[in-house]
């Protein structure tokens, strides 16, 4: 059984890699590196690590020879570059988290640094392995809607989503962590290089933070939700509700609190999730559109947006035979030939991980590149970065 070390134990690492290695046998999880002194010791506890294997800074991991066949960066946006390029230097199986960075000149170090490596090397476009997506790229290769015309994907955020993120959360900020489009959405545009099969040619894009402003309220609002709001009983936002009985409860874990209702309240008395979203002061995007010309003469269209009621992707896809679409989280497939008036529908599950099975999938092939010794780079894992970052430098052109 192959080993691995988990370097960021928060949300991705801790909360959704590190569970499903250790249900499923697929790995043996082995080491830590996390700052956080009651995070690492949790983690340790959890996972049975030993305490030479536990280290509070990736640096000190790195400094000694190799501890394991793998490791799983998790580490937040801008802290990518380093722990990769040391695990690099160590030999490592890498398996890194996206964004790769949300800065184009060390997406290019760190591709180079890979130049000839003999090693897996993996980030986490996780749209990839989801049973959906396996399924609609069968269908489109067997040849079912032609030679692919267009393409269109919306990254549906949900309201309540965005809200607690990029609004109240640590992906509000874009000099802390990333543009919205590259920390939210660079995996939709390896998706869609993936689907089209080809390289991109061109792209522009548009979009602005557009209402989570303070011009936006609804009149006079306090900091806080916790500290009286005229508004309360109206808003949408209101993180009294969100957190206490709506969709924000899936975010409770982050408050490090009990999960009863008091216990909430009083820590959105302290924590950056108690703001009202109109005060945040947030930078990034909350509607962004990016329109892409690929090599092979293919268009596509991509839209991420906060104003959506439900968390979900929808897809179409135009071919020269017919069309072909559905929505990820339903797992629902419709194809439509232009040559029959009968329209097929699929339907495809997955097993309950996080982006509709899409975790699971990318830990599944990572642990089955290493077994068979395939190190072969895909290189346009980097061509989606390098599309997306100047899918944000053509926003930032357009505004100014």
């Amino acid at each position: 059984m192959k080993t691995c070390i988990i370097v960021g134990a928060g949300g991705r690492g801790k909360d959704d890699y590190a569970p499903y290695i250790r249900k499923s046998g697929i790995m043996k999880i082995v080491g830590v590196a996390e700052p956080d002194e009651k995070k690492r010791e949790e983690f340790c506890r959890e996972h049975e690590i030993q305490e030479d294997m536990a280290f509070a800074d990736y640096r000190e991991l790195f400094s000694r020879e190799r501890l394991s066949d793998a490791v799983i960066i998790c580490t937040q946006d801008r802290m990518h570059l380093e722990p990769t390029l040391m695990a690099i230097e160590r030999g490592y199986h890498i398996m890194l988290e996206k964004p790769i960075s949300p800065i184009l000149d060390e997406v290019d170090k760190i591709e180079k640094a890979l130049d000839g490596y003999d090693r897996v090397f993996m980030t986490g476009f996780v749209l990839r392995y989801t049973p959906f997506v396996i399924k609609l790229k069968e269908i489109i290769d067997g040849g079912s809607i032609g030679k692919i015309m267009n393409m269109q994907l919306n990254e549906n955020e949900g309201f309540w989503h965005h809200a607690n993120s990029f609004v109240r959360g640590q992906w509000s900020m874009e000099e802390n962590s990333a543009p919205l489009i590259v920390a939210k959405s660079c995996h939709d545009f390896d998706l869609m290089i993936y689907l089209i099969n080809s390289d991109i040619k061109h792209v522009v894009s548009y979009g602005s933070n557009g209402y989570f402003t303070p011009e936006n309220a609804p009149g006079e609002v306090p900091l806080r939700c916790t500290d009286g709001c005229n508004f309360a009983e109206t808003c949408k936002y209101n993180a009294v509700d969100m957190y206490t009985g709506g969709e924000g409860t899936y975010f409770v874990h982050l408050f490090e609190c009990k999960n009863d209702r008091k216990s909430i309240i009083d820590a959105l008395k302290e924590n950056p999730y108690g703001r009202c979203v109109y005060r945040c002061g947030n930078n990034v995007c909350d509607h962004q559109v990016a329109a892409l010309n690929f090599e092979n003469g293919a268009c596509a269209v991509f839209t991420v947006s906060a104003f959506s009621k439900r968390n979900t992707r929808t897809i179409k896809l135009m071919g020269t035979e017919g069309e072909i679409g559905g929505c990820i989280e339903d797992g629902t497939i419709v194809l439509k030939r232009f040559a029959s008036d009968r329209e097929e529908h699929f339907r495809v599950t997955h097993d309950g991980t996080k982006h509709c099975g899409g975790d699971s999938g990318l830990i599944r092939y990572f642990a089955e590149l290493m077994e068979k010794d395939d190190y072969k780079l895909d290189k346009r894992i980097f061509e989606a970065h390098r599309a997306v970052i100047a899918a944000e430098q053509s926003r930032v052109k357009n505004i100014s």
